[in-house]
This record gives structure tokens, C-alpha cells and sequence, in this order.
């Protein structure tokens, strides 16, 4: 079982710092990524931390509300603003045996700020496939 407190911890101060290394070192080689902002699933880490270092990088004033744990599952409610739209959102994060990052599924709303964060991405993650 993972220790989802070693991951949360180390995951809010890479999130506040924008710590590309020590985000990096929380993510599994396998990871995906699942957001309504994307047609399909991002997976391998490399891409994982490209989008997650776009969206921290788009995001203005992220503030972590409430979270949920059940063994591997983290659920993080968060809200934040992108291009003067204020965004609801969840991060529902499933951690490896090793308590990394193995899926984070985004779910975002409303609608008209998920549609400013897919266009504040676009040209931060060309060639992100």
C-alpha cells in the first residue's frame, strides 16, 4: 500500500513551488493522464509533466479545498482562475505500489472555463501528443 500522505505532501509543495524535479520524481514512468480538455489519454511521464507543468503555469491563485483518500485514491477539489474564468475542479489521482502517480483524471467545471484552459494549453503543449 502506498504512503498517501508521503505523496500529498511532496505533490502540494511541487504544485506551489512549480518543482518540475520533485514532480517529476513523484510520477510513474506509466503514468496517464485524463482530462475533458484532451481528446485522448496523455500517458508516459514525460508528457504527465509537460501538461501538469502547463497547467500550473496557466492557473491563477490553485487553491486545494478538500480531499478524500481511500488506499491508493486521492480525490483533490481545487479551484482556481484561467483567463479572468473561475474553475472548479477535482484531480482524482490513483498511486503505484512505489506511491507514484500512476492515472490522474481531471474533472473541471463550468464549461466556459474548461474551454479557456484548453486554449491557454494549446500553445504550451504543441507537440505534446
Amino acid at each position: 500500500m502506498a504512503d498517501t500522505a508521503v505523496f500529498l505532501e511532496k505533490w502540494h509543495k511541487a504544485v506551489h513551488d512549480q518543482d518540475l524535479e520533485l514532480l517529476s520524481s513523484i510520477i510513474a514512468d506509466d503514468a496517464s493522464l485524463l482530462s475533458p480538455a484532451f481528446w485522448r489519454p496523455r500517458e508516459g511521464k514525460a508528457k504527465v509533466v509537460a501538461v501538469l507543468k502547463a497547467v500550473t503555469e496557466t492557473f491563477v491563485g490553485l487553491t486545494y479545498t478538500k480531499e478524500w483518500i481511500s488506499g491508493n485514491e486521492i480525490i483533490l477539489e481545487f479551484n482556481t482562475e484561467v483567463e479572468g474564468k473561475n474553475l472548479k475542479g477535482i484531480d482524482r489521482i490513483t498511486l503505484n505500489d512505489d506511491g507514484q502517480l500512476a492515472e490522474i483524471e481531471v474533472l473541471i467545471r463550468p464549461m466556459n472555463g474548461l474551454m479557456a484552459l484548453a486554449q491557454a494549453l494549446g500553445p504550451k503543449l504543441d507537440g505534446v501528443a
